[in-house]
């Protein structure tokens, strides 16, 4: 009888030993896989192929690459992509390959030369300033004042940005989530914003975030482009 109790309890123990390591190898790998969809969302990992940035220039990221986006001294300095439709960059990263940090992408219903009056970009909310988790800071309002330039590169044309705008919304609101013109969005922006600063014109592009994973509630900065500001060499 003893001995089929110590029998007993050593495979328990056995078991035991299993299941922790068991559990240790799915932490780490728990910890491996976030570390990589952070790595992989960061723009460092993109640079190389920013306009202007040299040789790297020269290998092309997808065929859907429309853009480049940069808002100075920010974490924000990625590539837009746009596909077909508007799920395709959700999980597809700017090389075309899966990704579940996916891309930052321009609506499907937009010009991909942001001719549109108002044009909509998505990235996904993530920690530390990463793709559109940056949009957060900027409903500080000195954060909000002391970062609101940038550029947006379309071929060979660049745009200087201003942001103007900083507001949470949701999802189903249609002047911001269907691009009709920018004259719905900025009448929102006025009575909605948590800051806002008078647009210097009408060529408007949201960029925008989900607050929560799963929730409706959605981040937005709104940012005017200035046309024709300087031509690339």
């Amino acid at each position: 009888m003893h001995r089929m109790i110590r029998i007993l309890d050593d495979l328990i123990d056995r078991i035991l030993a299993v299941f922790l390591v068991l559990l240790l190898l799915l932490g780490v790998y728990f910890v491996y896989d976030t570390v990589c969809v952070y790595c992989n969302a960061s723009a460092d990992r993109v640079s190389v192929y920013k306009p202007g940035s040299g040789e790297g220039e020269q290998i092309p990221l997808s065929d859907d690459y429309v853009a480049w986006l940069t808002i100075d001294d920010t974490k924000i300095d990625y590539p837009i992509m746009q596909g077909e439709t508007n799920s395709k960059y959700l999980n597809t990263d700017p090389y075309g390959e899966y990704s579940l940090s996916g891309s930052i992408f321009l609506d499907s219903r937009n010009a991909g030369d942001f001719s549109d009056s108002y044009s909509l970009v998505y990235g996904h909310h993530m920690a530390d300033g990463v793709m559109f988790g940056a949009l957060d800071a900027f409903f500080d309002e000195r954060y909000f004042d002391a970062h609101c330039t940038g550029t947006l590169t379309v071929g060979e044309t660049v745009y200087q940005i201003r942001i103007f705008a900083a507001l949470r919304t949701d999802a189903e609101v249609k002047a911001i989530f269907t691009p009709n013109g920018s004259e719905p969005v900025i009448k929102l922006a006025e009575t909605e914003s948590a800051i806002y600063r008078m647009p210097g014109n009408d060529h408007i592009v949201a960029l925008s975030t989900c607050k929560d994973p799963g929730g409706t509630e959605r981040t937005v900065v709104l940012l005017t482009l200035t046309e024709g500001v300087a031509e690339r060499q």
